[in-house]
């Protein structure tokens, strides 16, 4: 009996990162990218609602006081 080889077009994938010995830096896998687009999509999203939200009115400025006005405990 031929036993063939089962291929499949579901298999993950993944990034090795080698450094010039050739020792493993660090693994990405398909989580590492939909985690990356979440986050891409969830800052975005709040960058544009942060920028359309209504604006505090800037703090008004003390006016000086009237010349007429005069303390009303004022020593002359």
């Amino acid at each position: 009996m031929h036993k063939q080889l089962q291929h499949s077009t579901q298999e993950g994938w993944a990034i090795h990162v080698y450094n010039c010995d050739r020792r493993l830096l660090c693994t990405l896998e398909p989580s590492h990218g939909w985690a990356f687009t979440a986050g891409l999509a969830l800052g975005l999203i709040l960058a544009i609602l942060g920028y359309n939200l209504p604006h505090a009115p800037a703090v008004a400025t003390p006016q000086p006081p009237d010349p007429d006005m005069v303390a009303p405990l004022q020593i002359d």
